[in-house]
C-alpha cells in the first residue's frame, strides 16, 4: 500500500536534499521525496493513499540510543514520586500507597528527588517504618543508583550489609546499629532485583513492554536501543515483532556466547555490567577523590584484567560492546581496554561509552582515534545541571559535566538517548536539554541535536543505511511535529506536540486531530 504525504515541511537529515514538502512511501520504505506538486503529478493516480500533513514539520523517527525498556514499562506498576520536593508530601504519598494496596505487595518507589530536599530532610529507615509499617519497601532516587529501605526489607531479601556486598567500597559503610536506610552499589541493585521479581514474570513483562513502546511511539520514537538483562533477552526477542517500534537489543550480561547464539550483534549496558556507579552515592569512579568525602574516589566495578577478558571475548565474537561510564576513571579504563584490544585484533567495532558524563578532552581525543562512539543523555543536565556537582566534585570538575558540545567538537560519533526510566523517553526534551545546557559552552544547535537523535543513533546501531534520515530506500519512519525545532524559541522545544508517528510505513500514533 502506497501513502503520499503532502503539504509538509520535511527536515530530511539528508544533505543531498535537506528539505522537502512531500514523501511517497510504499509498505515500509520511502520511495521518493520532493515537492507536493511533483509527487502529486507523478503518483496521484497510482493508488496511493493521500495524507495531508497540514503544514506539520516532519522529521525522521527518533532513535532512543539508550533506553531501559523493561524499567520504563514496569514504572506503571510502581509508586512515582517525581515532582515531590517536600518531605511531608513524599511520606504522605507512601502512606496512602500502604493503606490502599494489598498488604503483601512491596512498595517500590521511584523518582525520589532527594537532592531537592534540604540537608537533613532526606528520608530515613524510621520514616519508612512509620509511613508503611511491616511492609517491604524500597524508595529509589531518579538515577536508581541509591535507595532508602529498612533492615526488615533487607532481611526479607536475604541481603546483609557487609563490605563484600559493595565491592569493597572505600566509602565508610554504616554499621547495622547506625543504619540510616540508604543503600547503594551492588546492595542497591540486588535489592531492586528482589523487589521487582514479581513484576518481571512473562505476562507482566509483555504488558510492560507494550506500555513502554506505546509511550515511546507517542513521543516520536520509532527505534529503541533497548537494554535488558539476560533473563529477559529471549522473551523480548520473540515479542519485539508485536511492538509498534523497532528494537536493537543490548543485553546486560557477561555471557557472550548466549548473546551470540541469540543472533544479536551487541552486548552491554548498565546494571550488572556497568564500569562504575553514579555521583549521588559517590560510586561514580573518578581519577581524583570526592571533595566532600576525600577518602573515596568512587568505585570501579571491574579489575582491569576482568574487563579486558570480557571485552576481548565479545570483540572476538564480533559483538559491539556498550558500557556505562560516568566518572573519568571509568571512561579511562574503558578506553585503555579498547586500545589494547584493537592493537591485538586490528579491527574496530564501534564500541560505545554510555553516558560519558565527565569525559575529559584528552579522553575525547583518544576515543576519536579509537573509533569509539558516545551515547549521551542530555536530559541529565535538565534534571541535574552542572551546579549539582560542585559540592561533591568541586567547581572545576562540575564545569565539565555532560560535555555535549565538547564531544561534538571532537568529531565523535554521537547518539542521543533517554536512559528511561532515569529520565523520560521524550526526544524533544532531549533536544531541548542539549540546546539549553546549563553551561552555554556546552550547548549545541537544534539542527545538531536532531541529527544526533536520528542519524547519530542509527550510526551507533549500525543502521545508518536503513534509518535515521528521510531518504529514498530507507525505512519509512516519520514524526509529525506541530512546530519547527529549528525556528521555535530554544526554551519552547520541549513543549512541541507530536501529532503523528509512522514506523515502517504504519501509523503507530496519532493525536485526536488526525
Amino acid at each position: 500500500m502506497k501513502k503520499l504525504i503532502v503539504n509538509g515541511h520535511i527536515l530530511t537529515m539528508d544533505p543531498a536534499l535537506p528539505e522537502a514538502e512531500a514523501v511517497l512511501i510504499e509498505n515500509n520504505r520511502i520511495l521518493a521525496i520532493g515537492s507536493t506538486a511533483d509527487l502529486k503529478t507523478g503518483f496521484a493516480f497510482s493508488g496511493a493513499e493521500l495524507i495531508d500533513a497540514q503544514k506539520a514539520v516532519i522529521v525522521p523517527g527518533f532513535v532512543d540510543a539508550h533506553n531501559h525498556l523493561t524499567m520504563m514499562g514496569v514504572q506503571k506498576f510502581e509508586l512515582d514520586l517525581s515532582g515531590l520536593k517536600d518531605r511531608a508530601l513524599i511520606l504522605e504519598k507512601i502512606r496512602r500507597e500502604h493503606l490502599t494496596s494489598h498488604p503483601a505487595k512491596p512498595i517500590i518507589g521511584i523518582n525520589y528527588e532527594m537532592e531537592h530536599l534540604p540537608k537533613g530532610q532526606q528520608l530515613t529507615e524510621s520514616d519508612l517504618i512509620q509511613a508503611a509499617p511491616d511492609r517491604s519497601i524500597q524508595i529509589s532516587d531518579r538515577s536508581s543508583h541509591m535507595s532508602v529501605t529498612t533492615r526488615q526489607t533487607l532481611i526479607h531479601a536475604g541481603i546483609q550489609l557487609i563490605p563484600k556486598d559493595c565491592c569493597n567500597c572505600s566509602a565508610p559503610c554504616p554499621l547495622p546499629g547506625d543504619f540510616t536506610g540508604e543503600v547503594c552499589g551492588w546492595t542497591n541493585f540486588a535489592l531492586r532485583s528482589f523487589m521487582q521479581a514479581e513484576l518481571r514474570n512473562p505476562q507482566t513483562l509483555r504488558t510492560a513492554w507494550k506500555c513502554a513502546a506505546a509511550r515511546a511511539a507517542a513521543r516520536g520514537v520509532t527505534s529503541i536501543h533497548a537494554i535488558v538483562n539476560e533473563k529477559e533477552m529471549d522473551g523480548l526477542i520473540s515479542f519485539r515483532g508485536d511492538l509498534p517500534v523497532d528494537l536493537r537489543i543490548y543485553t546486560e550480561t557477561k555471557n557472550v556466547q548466549a548473546v551470540k547464539a541469540a543472533g544479536l550483534r551487541q552486548i552491554g549496558g548498565c546494571g550488572s555490567v556497568m564500569l562504575d556507579g553514579d555521583t549521588g552515592p559517590r560510586t561514580a569512579a573518578f581519577l581524583e577523590p570526592y571533595i566532600n568525602q576525600p577518602e573515596t574516589s568512587g568505585q570501579l566495578y571491574y579489575a582491569d584484567q576482568e574487563l579486558y577478558d570480557y571485552i576481548w571475548e565479545a570483540h572476538s565474537a564480533g559483538l559491539q560492546v556498550a558500557l556505562h561510564c560516568v566518572g573519568d576513571a571509568a571512561s579511562l579504563q574503558m578506553l585503555n581496554t579498547i586500545e589494547k584490544i584493537q592493537q591485538r585484533s586490528g579491527k574496530k567495532l564501534r564500541h560505545r561509552i554510555e553516558h560519558f558524563e565527565f569525559g575529559t578532552p584528552e579522553q575525547m581525543q583518544r576515543a576519536k582515534c579509537l573509533g569509539v562512539c558516545i551515547s549521551l543523555q542530555p536530559a541529565f543536565n535538565y534534571f541535574w545541571d552542572h551546579t549539582t556537582y560542585v559540592e561533591q566534585l568541586g567547581e572545576e570538575r562540575a564545569m565539565i559535566a555532560d560535555p555535549i558540545k565538547s564531544v561534538s567538537a571532537h568529531g565523535l560519533p554521537i547518539g542521543l538517548g533517554s536512559d528511561c526510566g532515569v529520565t523520560p523517553c521524550d526526544p524533544l526534551l532531549t533536544v531541548h536539554s542539549a540546546v539549553n545546557h546549563s553551561r552555554k559552552e556546552e550547548r549545541i544547535s537544534p539542527a545538531e541535536a536532531l541529527y544526533y537523535h536520528t542519524m547519530g543513533g542509527a550510526f551507533l546501531g549500525f543502521e545508518e543505511q536503513i534509518r535515521g534520515s528521510i531518504t529514498p530506500g530507507k525505512l519509512a519512519d516519520l514524526v509529525f511535529l506541530e512546530a519547527n525545532p529549528l525556528e521555535i524559541g530554544a526554551k519552547e522545544i520541549k513543549d512541541i506536540p507530536v501529532k503523528m508517528t509512522i514506523a515502517k510505513g504504519e501509523i503507530v500514533y496519532s493525536d485526536s486531530g488526525w
